[in-house]
């Protein structure tokens, strides 16, 4: 007896630690859950030509990339004709990047080259020079450098053509796609996206997913940080925050300390199922109403409350409510008012259910209006 309470006494400290961990476990940064309004990326795209491939770019029958090579030419003082490049040694691409907020003058990006024409591979090839330019046909960066991210041996020789160089095949067992290639780094920021924060005496923060509830406890974190009045709640998407006089021209430390505050965010109650590999994701909140359902042979009973059990027979205990009983006949699946969809789930998996039979299951549930939840099929 001693022992057992020495026992409880040492494992009280840690019970209390774990049951504070659990109770802050679903508090997150506003950070995560929020930006700036105005603070987004920005596509950037050009037309450029690779050079330097070893007989895998467009084919001499293709003017992508044999013209602009041609202008490029010109401007060096060099005349020349398209008919006049021969082989396969350049190919025409289109080269995207993401340009973040704030990004300044003289950073490096991460581009993404993608053939256009008929090339094979980009691999070894060398991006000259491009301009990126966002929707509004500005230049904000230029690219150029090495194409990486292909492997040797992606493109396979095939039989040779008339003039003599191999023709290439690609290896459909490699799951690489050959006409798509890296820079990296190889994009420099040239223009600046313009986004003053701390000439505001205001600014908005938008959520990432919109909802009331995470929207207006948001608005009350802040203001019991900052002070009354601080934030509004505009809608489900947006929070609008007065710059205290303290803070006015550092808006760098207003929103540090803005989106360090935690957060219990609310969440739609959602079930996802995934019909090519029975993947069932389920979310808090979800609840089933009162329903009945005959479906094959499937027989579970799941509740709230445990009923009366007869007495053990032979020595033989007790089933549990929840527990499924062998399938003889065509029985009824019953689920009571508010059982967690957790329960109906486990209990059909322990009767053996397939994957295809949970998931027609769901389905039905959620047809008859029985299924309190966002139902999401992929």
């Amino acid at each position: 007896m001693i022992t057992n309470l020495t026992y409880r006494l040492k494992i009280l400290p840690f019970l209390i630690i774990t049951l504070m961990v659990c109770q802050s476990v679903y508090a997150v940064r506003i950070k995560d859950l929020a930006g700036i309004r105005g603070q987004r990326d920005n596509q950037l795209i050009g037309s450029g030509v690779v050079i330097g491939l070893n007989g895998t770019g467009d084919s001499p029958e293709s003017f992508l990339a044999r013209k602009p090579i041609i202008n490029a030419l010109e401007r060096m003082a060099i005349s020349m004709k398209p008919s006049d490049i021969k082989g396969r040694a350049i190919a025409s691409v289109m080269v995207t990047a993401t340009l973040p907020a704030f990004a300044k003058q003289g950073q490096r990006l991460d581009v993404v080259v993608s053939t256009v024409g008929d090339a094979i591979s980009l691999r070894g090839g060398q991006l000259i020079v491009t301009p990126l330019r966002a929707h509004n046909r500005k230049v904000f960066a230029v690219a150029g450098g090495p194409v990486v991210g292909i492997p040797m041996g992606i493109e396979l020789p095939a039989a040779r053509s008339a003039i003599g160089a191999p023709d290439f095949a690609f290896d459909a067992r490699r799951n690489i796609v050959p006409t798509v290639g890296y820079v990296v780094g190889g994009a420099i920021v040239e223009r600046e996206i313009e986004l003053d924060l701390n000439s505001r005496a205001r600014f908005f923060l938008n959520l990432h997913q919109p909802d009331f509830t995470t929207s207006s406890r948001l608005a009350k974190i802040i203001n019991k940080s900052l002070g009354d009045g601080s934030a509004r709640s505009v809608d489900a998407g947006s929070v609008e925050i007065s710059v205290p006089a303290s803070y006015l021209g550092q808006a760098t430390e207003l929103i540090s300390r803005i989106e360090n505050l935690e957060i219990e965010p609310d969440a739609v109650a959602r079930v996802v199922i995934d019909e090519r590999t029975g993947t069932v994701v389920m979310g808090t909140n979800v609840r089933i109403l009162p329903i009945a359902i005959s479906y094959d042979n499937l027989s579970i009973r799941i509740g709230q409350e445990a009923e009366p059990q007869p007495a053990a027979v032979a020595g033989r205990p007790p089933q549990a409510p929840t527990e499924p009983e062998p399938a003889e006949e065509n029985r009824v699946i019953l689920f009571k008012g508010g059982v967690d969809i957790k329960e109906v789930v486990n209990g059909l998996n322990k009767i053996g259910i397939s994957n295809a039979d949970l998931l027609e299951v769901l389905k039905t549930v959620k047809k008859s209006g029985a299924l309190q939840a966002e139902l999401i099929i992929k």
